[in-house]
């Protein structure tokens, strides 16, 4: 396995960042920890894994820092991904910051940080999230500054992000580019992608949020969010995406309602020979993460609708118990290109410092939930079938 210590000295860098602040500032307000995950993953569509397959999913390294004033976290991950996965290993920096807060409450983070867009922290209750995580736009983490107001019945967040989630990790057989956590805009690899020589980028994203929470114990909230940044395309030429999304939370006893309605636009310069199959060159874009690219369409609605609900009470050493179905579905405005859709019904608990997922989960060309790698962009009809997967999940967080 071959490891880029350039891409992981810089993201190590953020990490020891957060721990100098740590040592300088009192070592009672830091805390390292981490997690260990295992899961049971069948597919309908792996004929050759009849029965599935069991194995460690992710290791990670947690270090945060809060002494009231001082703010800092960092995460680093180990992913391994068995036959029926890709059958490689990976890691990689998750997020690097360090931050202030101020006397009004308000804060600021300087790193690798999460943009504030959209449902937070998750736009899903399920472990594998929702459509708009796969389109780069749910759980994203950027390299920039990052403000929030202080919390209240109305709250704002701005962000300005230089650069994208980056590569700070290594792999084994991947695309170098796509070694990292969040999807985010890359340039495609001839070896492990699909050959189209875009060579794309994200910059200077700019993005600003706002939530209000009313209701009896502030227990509900509805925000608008938009997004602005450069796109280059490696030829010296650039142009923008933008993204705009409107969400409502709320907690009725023991129900839970998420929704967000999300439109994007992403305008590309591509050549025309910057594609594959006869395609518009420009009516998609190269995501990747997990250490492989894939196809998005350029332009395209989001809706997510999910419903929880808490189940009191306790079994054995068994509690927390929450029952969930998460809907999301891609609607693309380029090309005549077909509908991705997923819908995830699952249940999770706890018991101490253990936490399970059980999730059944249905897709029409989504990537991770189908064979359809690039469904998200164009796709065949021979994928137009439901397919299922099932995820189980232990972790042991500490």
């Amino acid at each position: 396995m071959h490891l880029n210590w350039t891409r992981i000295f810089r993201g190590g860098a953020l990490c020891a960042a957060v721990l100098a602040c740590g040592a300088a500032c009192g070592e009672d307000a830091l805390h390292i920890g981490g997690a260990i995950r295992f899961n049971y993953v069948y597919k309908n569509w792996q004929a050759d894994h009849p029965h599935g397959f069991f194995g460690l999913d992710t290791a990670r390294l947690d270090v945060n820092y809060d002494d009231g004033r001082w703010l800092g976290s960092g995460q680093y991950r180990y992913n391994d991904f068995p036959q029926g996965q890709g059958d490689y290993t990976e890691h990689f920096l998750h997020h690097g910051w360090v931050g202030m807060r101020f006397e009004d409450k308000s804060t600021v983070h300087v790193g690798l940080d999460k943009i504030p867009f959209g449902l937070l922290p998750f736009a899903s209750n399920n472990f594998y999230e929702s459509i708009a995580f796969y389109t780069g736009l749910e759980d994203m983490y950027d390299l920039g500054v990052t403000y929030a107001s202080k919390p209240g019945a109305l709250e704002w967040q701005l962000g300005f992000y230089p650069r994208d989630g980056g590569s700070y990790g290594g792999s084994s057989n991947t695309a170098g580019a796509s070694n990292r956590y969040s999807f985010n805009i890359v340039a495609d690899d001839d070896a492990q992608g699909y050959g189209t020589g875009q060579k794309d980028s994200e910059r200077n994203t700019l993005v600003g949020r706002a939530a209000w929470h009313f209701g009896a114990g502030d227990k509900q909230e509805l925000g608008l969010s938009g997004l602005s940044g450069e796109i280059r395309n490696g030829a010296g030429q650039h142009s923008r995406r933008n993204a705009v999304a409107v969400h409502y939370k709320g907690a009725f006893g023991p129900v839970g309602v998420m929704l967000e309605a999300l439109r994007y636009s992403y305008h590309t310069r591509h050549a025309p020979g910057q594609t594959y199959g006869g395609l518009d060159p420009n009516s998609f874009v190269m995501l990747g993460a997990f250490g492989y690219p894939y196809p998005v369409a350029a332009k395209g609605d989001i809706l997510v609708a999910n419903l929880s609900y808490d189940i009191p009470g306790s079994l054995g050493p068994f509690g927390g118990f929450k029952l969930y179905n998460d809907y999301s579905v891609l609607t693309k405005r380029v090309g005549n290109y077909k509908d991705s859709q997923q819908n995830v019904t699952g249940l999770s608990f706890s018991a101490g410092k253990w936490y399970f997922y059980a999730d059944y989960m249905l897709g029409r060309h989504q990537p991770y939930m189908g064979p359809d790698f690039g469904g998200l962009g164009s796709t065949s009809g021979k994928y137009d079938s439901v397919t299922h997967r099932v995820n189980l999940q232990a972790g042991y967080y500490f």
